[in-house]
């Protein structure tokens, strides 16, 4: 017979990584569109 807090830790763990996952995800994109943005600045800079 299972515990049942084994079964809510392991729903944590699993909420928490897919958490981990969003965040990585949300922190590329950001860098990206901050690396499109200093291009688009440095384009626009460049060619008058």
């Amino acid at each position: 017979m299972k515990n049942p807090s084994d079964a809510s830790t392991a729903s944590a763990s699993i909420a928490g990584s897919v958490l981990a996952q969003a965040a990585w995800k949300r922190v590329l994109f950001s860098l990206a569109i901050l690396t499109l943005l200093w291009l688009a600045i440095g384009w626009s800079v460049a060619i008058p």
